[in-house]
């Protein structure tokens, strides 16, 4: 390679890195503006009144608190007390909330920075391809953070009281606490759901071969069933089932797709 050549490679790669930088930052400052929006952005049109005429109001931070707080204890409200273990706890979740939103806000314009960036160097097809994962990325997150928050939260609640129940213990939980499992279980059950896209993409580029996998397919669902254990809070099997379950049949489902994607 003469050196002009190497001048222009080298020119090349801190082109496509100085975009890139451009693009991230982008996404940051994205990112930023739809937290303070959260921050500041009234719940309803009767709390959009408020705000106008200066009184105090609810945003969709607090209101996302609130609803959680309904939809997860409204069954046991009799039963459980929510209290803040520190004086800062109450902002302290007003500002997680904004930023949960915010960041869930923002990952599909890190998806669509991340294609154009990468668009023009891609054939036909595979822009095709990255479309599809993009958008199978993105259902996935949603189908496995709404079956997080509607059906691995309210069981894993009920066995935890059932568990200070039986031990006899006060229903007084952290406030804090409460809401940063509820964050944890909803986005870690989301990027569960996620994985077997990667493998189909792992399939299209033949880093995996969907075979090989397959024939180690036991050991994969143990090591599945290993970390939702770690990262439900729910001491008994059936969180960890409810989260395991799904992923296994749609890593069948992936193997069955990447020996399509793989052969061709």
């Amino acid at each position: 390679m003469s050196v002009e050549e190497e001048l222009e490679e080298e020119l090349t790669f801190w082109d496509h890195l100085s975009e890139l930088l451009i693009r991230l930052r982008r996404v940051v400052i994205f990112g930023f503006i739809s937290m303070v929006t959260y921050l500041i952005m009234p719940a309803s049109i009767e709390d959009l009144s408020k705000m106008v005429r200066g009184e105090v109001y609810n945003p969709l931070s607090l209101y996302l608190l609130e609803r959680v707080r309904s939809d997860l204890l409204e069954e046991v409200a009799d039963r459980v007390e929510l209290i803040p273990a520190t004086f800062a706890a109450p902002i302290e979740l007003y500002f997680q909330a904004a930023l949960v939103l915010g960041i869930v806000t923002t990952l599909p314009y890190l998806a669509y920075e991340i294609y154009m960036f990468l668009e023009p160097g891609l054939y036909p097809h595979e822009k095709k391809f990255l479309k599809r994962f993009i958008f199978g990325f993105s259902f996935s997150f949603l189908i496995g953070a709404l079956y997080g928050y509607y059906v691995i939260m309210p069981i894993t609640f009920r066995i935890l009281l059932l568990f200070s129940g039986l031990l006899d213990l006060t229903n007084f939980f952290n406030v804090t606490s409460f809401y940063e499992l509820v964050f944890l279980g909803v986005v870690s059950t989301g990027f569960v759901f996620t994985l077997p896209v990667f493998l189909v993409l792992a399939f299209k580029f033949q880093v995996l071969d969907p075979n090989q996998l397959a024939n180690i397919r036991r050991y994969l669902y143990f090591g599945v069933f290993f970390i939702t254990a770690v990262l439900t809070p729910d001491p008994t099997p059936i969180s960890m089932i409810l989260i395991s379950l799904p992923f296994i049949i749609l890593f069948e489902i992936s193997i069955w797709i990447g020996r399509k994607v793989y052969a061709g």
